[in-house]
């Protein structure tokens, strides 16, 4: 009875069971991995990757994916050290405005133009991180002189060996769990996602869901790329490379299906703190070049996918129900 009740915690907590598993083994790879100040720093870094994958979840929840967040991501950032050394005030503002536009965009190709969403937001991505480069002009740009309260976000500490970002974190993570379960935008985002055409019939519009999910996704992106500039205090062109490949990971390995219907923002929650763990191992580890730190989550993603098909299958599935009969 016991063991059973295991499994099944197991089974509806895998990302929860994979953090600890990779905790433990990144304490036995580098003793320094467990010490307070690296633990802080991972989770700060963890942090950052899952306001991205929240802004992911929504997207994955309906069923549809962003590709954009990267560039998103890297052009918050442009936006906040830009600003945060003129006008402070509009420094977060602007940023977040500009995600929810390139949202709304990344929204409108997938709904009203019936572009598939891969295709869609990936067109975003290059244009987006193109137009990075060009503000940018390929070149870091320092924000050594913005004001001490936006370079707080990133880099404070609300206790010892608690960063800013982490509690920003954990406090964004309570509301979207919330407006998941009792808010109606929440509740439709998983109808859609399941069955779109049973959504209609309960009058849900899925082309009206899937643009509040663009757009949110958007603006979550570019919360991460705040948090991000403000800890490094500069605006790098090739920000967030790779960081929707982090979140999408984040997703699935938190339990969602990228069917679509099917996910919890606390499995995207400690997702992204299994992520943020693997990464701070491959850094501190001596073993692997860092190069294969991508070819493990890759691994570790199609894994998850093909244990989610494998699931799904009518044989597994009229095993599982034989057994509860």
């Amino acid at each position: 009875m016991i063991l059973e009740k295991i499994r099944l915690f197991i089974s509806k907590n895998v990302a929860f069971a994979g953090l600890i598993f990779v905790v433990i083994a990144g304490g036995l790879i580098n003793p320094l991995f467990l010490t307070p100040e690296n633990m802080n720093n991972m989770l700060r870094f963890a942090s950052i990757i899952g306001f991205v994958a929240i802004g992911m979840t929504f997207v994955i929840l309906c069923g549809s994916i962003d590709l954009s967040t990267s560039s998103v991501f890297a052009f918050a950032g442009f936006l906040f050290i830009t600003l945060g050394q003129k006008t402070p005030a509009l420094a977060i503002v602007i940023p977040i405005l500009a995600g929810m536009a390139i949202g709304l965009v990344n929204g409108f190709l997938v709904t009203k133009m019936s572009i598939p969403a891969f295709v869609g937001t990936l067109a975003t991505m290059i244009f987006v991180r193109s137009l990075v480069l060009i503000c940018t002009k390929e070149t870091t740009i320092n924000g050594g002189n913005i004001a001490p309260f936006l370079k707080f976000l990133g880099r404070g500490n609300v206790f010892p060996y608690v960063s800013m970002p982490f509690v920003l974190f954990i406090i964004l993570t309570i509301l979207v769990a919330y407006m998941m379960k009792k808010m109606p935008v929440g509740r439709a985002m998983y109808i859609v996602g399941g069955n779109p055409e049973a959504a209609k019939m309960m009058g849900v519009s899925p082309q009206k869901t899937l643009f509040t999910a663009h757009i949110f996704c958007g603006a979550m992106a570019a919360f991460g790329g705040i948090i991000f500039a403000s800890r490094i205090g500069s605006a790098l062109p090739l920000a967030g490379t790779g960081y929707e490949l982090y979140a999408i990971a984040s997703v699935v390995i938190g339990g969602a299906e990228l069917s679509g219907g099917k996910g919890k923002i606390s499995g995207t929650f400690f997702g992204a703190l299994v992520m943020g763990s693997f990464s701070n191992i491959f850094n501190m580890q001596r073993i692997l070049n860092a190069v294969w730190q991508n070819v493990v989550i890759g691994a570790v993603l199609l894994l998850v996918i093909f244990i989610q098909a494998l699931m799904a299958s009518p044989v597994v599935m009229k095993k599982r129900k034989n057994i509860r009969v």
